[in-house]
């Protein structure tokens, strides 16, 4: 039976999540930041012999999710998440197979979660600016024009999303400019005192000649590694893997996406 979930149950999911860090970094930063009175974010989860071991969480127009094992029946929560009718649905790889049949309407791809532990000294570094939230719609506008992420959101709802990160603290944005438009950008769409996770990386194609992105991406790891967090991105695209094994990151696990349409 699926629960949704209040603050007397709150540590004890939390604690569950955590020690399945890296299958599910976005359930458990957002709890951690969250709890469970947020009106876009939402919590729900089942219990086994009294123990959590399948969570939910939606989140705007998203839904995650994670189970550390397959002892459970897909149909049913597959059930349950269609009165949603959300945009994207991403989790561990081994919770999507067991959920991708049961879904209409979605096409599925899986990537993996990689933990960054290095960064390289540009000079260009001093392009780099923190964006505010005046800039949250061109930020939505350009990542939308890329096709992975133009299939997961709409400018309009990506832009209060990055918007209500920045308000919140749990997100930043960076950029370059060029002629006083964006370029390039790159962002953490989730982050605490300990982690933060990179996402958003898109170069304007005018600008992808300049390396832009190779100088965004290595800022974000400075600027998070020295603040002393772990920094995990999620790479689907098989040019970022093998990125990812050319610059010898580590590999902590692996994620599926369902995507709508």
């Amino acid at each position: 039976m699926l629960k949704k979930l209040v603050q007397r149950d709150r540590d004890r999911v939390l604690s569950y999540l955590e020690k399945n860090f890296c299958d599910c970094i976005y359930l458990c930063i957002d709890l951690e930041k969250y709890g469970v009175g947020h009106p876009e974010v939402g919590f729900w989860y089942s219990e086994r012999k009294g123990e959590p071991y399948l969570v939910f969480m939606k989140y705007y127009d998203s839904i995650q999710v994670f189970c550390a094992d397959d002892n459970w029946k897909a149909e049913e929560y597959a059930e349950w998440m269609n009165q949603f009718s959300v945009t994207m649905i991403r989790g561990n790889a081994r919770a999507i197979q067991k959920l991708e049949g049961y879904l209409e309407g979605y096409h599925t791809a899986y990537g993996i979660t990689v933990h960054e532990t290095e960064y390289r000294e540009f000079p260009q570094f001093s392009m780099v600016e923190r964006a505010g939230v005046e800039d949250a719609m061109e930020i939505a506008r350009l990542m939308c024009a890329d096709r992975e992420f133009g299939e997961n959101y709409t400018a309009e709802n990506l832009a209060v999303q990055i918007r209500d990160r920045m308000i919140e603290n749990v997100g930043r944005n960076f950029i370059i400019r060029e002629n006083g438009k964006i370029a390039a950008h790159v962002g953490t769409f989730i982050e605490n005192a300990k982690a933060a996770v990179e996402s958003g990386l898109i170069v304007d194609e005018k600008y992808k000649n300049k390396f832009y992105g190779l100088i965004v991406h290595e800022y974000l790891k400075k600027i998070t590694m020295q603040e002393g967090k772990l920094l995990y991105a999620f790479r689907i695209n098989d040019a970022m893997q093998r990125y990812t094994r050319a610059a010898n990151e580590s590999i902590c696990g692996y994620y599926g996406k369902m995507t709508r349409g």
